[in-house]
């Protein structure tokens, strides 16, 4: 008979101690806290530059309808406006020589530039602001626009005077515009909301009517 082959007893191979599975634990731990941080602290940087864009682009227009003596329109394109396939949104500068009777009427623009796209996971939102009234909640304006192969959008809008005032919306009183942290599902702005109560992480733009200058409230 063959004998069996002897074996070592299993007691004499290395394993983990336990300081070096707490250690290992206390690692993967701060990596994902480190990870985590990281991720708050891009989308933070992400909203605030958005929010100067679009303070850039307003005081652009502002500037641009008073040295052209003409309406200039800032047009927000969210997903789903333009042929782009993506979920992002996008802002156009657009000067209009005539502005129709009618609101729902097609303006004939011009492009000032190009779209400037916002990153992503910043959105724009609908909603009042301390009462203050939002464009993205009103009617939107159909823009014709291009010469060889003229393209229509229809976007939600303002507009700025010759004199640097606001045009669109109609009215007596100032606009507010709100970024967030979030993403665009089936062309809806979702935003992201943090704790039990829901907060959403925004930034918030006061348009003036008379100067049309922007400013933040909060964020």
């Amino acid at each position: 008979m063959i004998s069996p082959k002897y074996r070592r007893p299993a007691c004499g191979k290395s394993a983990f101690s336990l300081i070096e599975m707490v250690s290992v634990i206390a690692v993967l731990v701060i990596l994902i806290v480190a990870g985590a941080s990281l991720l708050n602290g891009t989308g933070s940087q992400s909203r605030r530059a958005a929010t100067d864009l679009l303070a850039g682009m307003i005081e652009q227009a502002r500037t641009a309808a008073i040295t052209s003596r003409s309406c200039v329109v800032l047009a927000v394109a969210e997903p789903g406006d333009l042929p782009a396939g993506d979920e992002r949104c996008r802002l156009g500068l657009f000067k209009v020589e005539s502005w129709p009777d009618s609101p729902t009427d097609t303006l004939k623009g011009v492009l000032m530039g190009r779209w400037r796209t916002l990153d992503t996971g910043i959105v724009l939102l609908g909603g009042a602001v301390n009462d203050v009234e939002n464009p993205l909640d009103g009617t939107e304006l159909t823009i014709s626009y291009g010469t060889a192969k003229p393209l229509t959008v229809k976007v939600h809008a303002i507009a700025f005077n010759s004199c640097g005032g606001l045009h669109y919306p109609a009215g007596s009183t100032p606009v507010a515009m709100r970024i967030a942290e979030g993403g665009y599902r089936g062309g809806k702005a979702t935003p992201n909301r943090s704790g039990e109560s829901g907060v959403i992480t925004e930034s918030r733009l006061k348009i003036g009517r008379v100067t049309s200058r922007s400013y933040r409230i909060d964020g």
